[in-house]
């Protein structure tokens, strides 16, 4: 689609598009989070079985009073050496799969038939915007270090031609306020302006990282507000997200720890056997284990609430933008068919 509109900003759709395509498309929606929270149920799973043997004998051989054989050592250290980045890359994989499924969703009413996650064109070209992006991250962060280092030089050069006067001190507070304000000013408006990168590449199946600045042309004010109503949002969501595991660790981790309390509470430094013990019951407890399952799922679904809700607001401005108007969307109809079919397709 080429035809493009400038229709009135909606904040409540901006702010909640994620939503409104949930409502929208609920089966869809349920579909990809429950493939979301599978796949990544996997991931935990397989770092769970390798790794926690790993980490008993870690344990095992701190609590010995013997030297460990190194042997033992090095190849518990390399099982989890080598298990870091098989989940680092894992993990990556899915979060790129379910933002272009979030994303399809999201503008062009697509859920892919079955699994809904795909490694076809929609997800190379959504992995070379936000290769684009991480690239764009590193240059600022180069950017603003030559920067802030010229304001160094600058302000040090008015100290010595000032020998100390206040008026130098004066001066120097009033730079570093205006580079510091300036800098994050810039650095918020250019983030803003990439923002609907890329929910424009899934919804028009082409690299259009750079134009996102007609999307989100006369529209910066209303996205910052929008932006930072959505981090009030997550700061809310992080509260009541962390009374629920602390009541998940205190009805599961304490549980576990109960039948060593006594040693706890005695004032006695326990032996390593002791703590050894008390972590291997801790790990192997099913009230534990349980706990750490609505922790993880409880984290899973907060994760991918808000995720929706940031690259809702890059969705909802690249269908603005693309001829839509408004959480309906008539022309959004396309059929899931299109995507379902083999991995290759978008």
């Amino acid at each position: 689609m080429t035809t493009t509109t400038d229709a009135k900003y909606d904040f409540t759709s901006a702010a909640f598009w994620f939503f409104k395509c949930v409502g929208r498309n609920p089966g869809g929606a349920f579909t990809i989070a429950l493939w979301q929270i599978i796949a990544y149920g996997v991931i935990v799973g397989v770092l769970l079985v390798f790794g926690l043997p790993a980490i008993q004998s870690i344990l095992e051989m701190a609590a010995t009073t013997d030297d460990p054989d190194p042997s033992d050592v090095f190849a518990a250290a390399g099982t989890l050496l080598a298990l870091s980045p098989v989940i680092v890359i894992a993990s990556l994989v899915v979060a790129l799969m379910a933002q272009a499924a979030w994303l399809r969703l999201m503008t062009r009413n697509e859920v892919a038939g079955g699994i809904p996650f795909r490694l076809g064109a929609d997800e190379g070209r959504l992995l070379l915007v936000n290769l684009c992006l991480v690239a764009l991250v590193i240059a600022g962060y180069v950017a603003g270090a030559l920067f802030f280092g010229l304001i160094v030089v600058t302000t040090m050069g008015i100290n010595a031609a000032a020998d100390g006067a206040l008026w130098a001190a004066l001066l120097n507070g009033l730079i570093w306020f205006i580079a510091v304000v300036g800098f994050v000013v810039a650095a918020i408006i250019i983030c803003v302006r990439f923002a609907a990168g890329p929910a424009l590449t899934v919804r028009q199946k082409g690299f259009r990282l750079f134009h996102s600045f007609a999307a989100t042309k006369r529209i910066v004010g209303w996205l910052v507000l929008t932006y930072f109503v959505l981090i009030l949002i997550a700061i809310g969501g992080s509260m009541v997200l962390t009374m629920v595991q602390q009541i998940a660790v205190m009805g599961g981790m304490m549980g576990a720890m109960s039948p060593f309390w006594a040693d706890l509470m005695s004032g006695v430094d326990p032996d390593p056997e002791q703590v050894r013990a008390m972590i291997t019951s801790i790990l192997t407890s099913p009230a534990a284990i349980i706990a750490l399952c609505v922790m993880i799922f409880a984290q899973l679904v907060f994760q991918i609430a808000f995720e929706g809700l940031w690259h809702g607001v890059g969705a909802y401005a690249a269908v603005r933008h693309d001829g839509g108007d408004g959480p309906v969307e008539t022309d959004l109809a396309a059929p899931a068919e299109s995507v379902g079919n083999a991995p290759s397709e978008g």
